[in-house]
């Protein structure tokens, strides 16, 4: 069996509730991988700066490669060869017209990290549902087997859009709680973004650390004592003030503060999580080697990755192992919309540290619903419930694909 094709297509439609609770669009790329025998796999990327571009640059080496050599591509295209490089790495040149000169010797931007790594998550999430598929089993068997069949979902709510009302908060607070999710998440740079005295200096004057506390403490009373709170800061403030924010914030028994300063630095964050009562959570934009710095520098206590932005699921669960070795628990950062959550739970079932994935689409109904698993809802009481069927179990929902195609872009033919 030989990989006959890689097609890619945007998806874009409104977001009613995004950052701060305002409106405004969500766009995703779904990539599909063909083979000579009917098989494919499904895949969704990132629509950030750079990863369509990444995609066309790796269709131009997986044409005609087995599907099962999922590991010695990723590899090839991150880190290259040495010459005379294995034979799969002669390349047609034609292939490479509309896209960037090959690199046979390391990624096509000299680096593992960024739009490269980005596209070829979305493109390793493809690749293991055509292998569960070819193998007639989920994806998580692939992953070392489930210890779980369903997933924690933490619902990530920013903020209300009337971020000056407590009311609002609670309404807010209220319907999560009631749609069934025990883990919520909000934004902290938008909590009290009304209180801001200076966009640039990193720090938060105490007019602004107050109206903090005092959303986040409505939110607290509302929900009750047994539901699990969490902040991300975004990688936004300096380590003095996130030292104190996390000080001020300590007495809602917060299951983590997310991102508390720039993520370049790990003993910047190191120093926030030495004086911080609350657990610090980082990774959500790292791949492997950079989780091992930060945990080697002792700078979190729980690690954040995302299947968008790792590499992906096989690269998750080398993150995942290397924290367990060091017995600190993974969260899942969750930036994709209906397929990504999927393919991120099957290795979040897969992963013994696991604690929760993040969703943050839930108004935007379309989101979560241009793949479909057949009689399974993507959601149940909080949680998403996993199958049996053969890689992530999902179709193209091509109704939905079709009303919510952005412009310039063509429906996935018929594989």
């Amino acid at each position: 069996m030989r990989i006959t094709d890689l097609h890619c297509m945007r998806l874009l439609g409104p977001r009613p509730h995004g950052g701060g609770g305002k409106p405004g669009t969500f766009s995703k790329l779904l990539v599909r991988i063909d083979t000579d025998e009917g098989s494919y796999g499904l895949g969704e990327a990132e629509n950030m700066m750079g990863v369509k571009e990444g995609i066309e640059y790796l269709r131009a080496w997986l044409i005609g490669r087995d599907p099962m050599a999922v590991r010695p591509f990723f590899s090839e295209m991150l880190y290259g060869t040495v010459p005379p490089h294995p034979r799969f790495r002669v390349y047609d040149p034609i292939r490479f017209e509309k896209t960037y000169r090959p690199s046979l010797i390391c990624s096509p931007t000299a680096t593992p990290t960024g739009p490269v790594i980005w596209a070829l998550s979305g493109v390793e999430m493809a690749l293991l549902d055509l292998a569960g598929k070819i193998l007639n089993t989920p994806v998580y068997n692939l992953l070392g087997g489930r210890y779980r069949d369903r997933i924690r979902i933490y619902l990530d709510r920013s903020a209300p859009e009337a971020v000056d009302d407590l009311d609002a908060w609670k309404k807010m607070a209220e319907d999560s709680v009631r749609d069934g999710f025990t883990q919520l998440k909000f934004d902290i740079d938008y909590t009290a973004s009304d209180l801001v005295e200076d966009f640039w200096n990193r720090s938060i004057p105490l007019q602004q650390m107050n109206g903090m506390v005092r959303r986040l403490k409505s939110v607290r009373q509302t929900v009750g004592q047994d539901v699990e709170l969490c902040v991300d800061c975004h990688m936004q403030y300096n380590v003095v003030d996130a030292v104190r924010l996390a000080q001020e914030l300590a007495f809602l028994k917060l299951m983590w503060l997310e991102d508390p300063t720039p993520i370049s630095n790990p003993q910047a964050c190191a120093t926030v999580r030495e004086k911080s009562p609350i657990a610090i959570c980082i990774g959500e934009m790292f791949i492997a080697e950079q989780f091992r710095l930060f945990i080697d520098a002792k700078a979190c206590d729980i690690i954040h990755p995302d299947v968008l932005f790792c590499g992906g699921l096989q690269e998750g669960r080398r993150i995942a192992d290397y924290a367990e070795l060091h017995y600190l628990p993974m969260a899942m950062h969750g930036n994709g919309g209906c397929l990504a959550t999927i393919a991120a739970a099957h290795l979040a079932a897969a992963t013994r540290n696991f604690l929760g994935l993040e969703y943050h689409f839930w108004e935007a109904q379309w989101v979560g619903r241009y793949v479909n698993r057949e009689g399974v809802s993507l959601f149940k009481d909080g949680y998403l419930p996993l199958t049996d069927a053969p890689g992530f179990g999902v179709e193209l929902n091509v109704e939905v694909c079709r009303e919510h195609l952005a412009p310039g872009e063509t429906l996935f033919s018929e594989p």
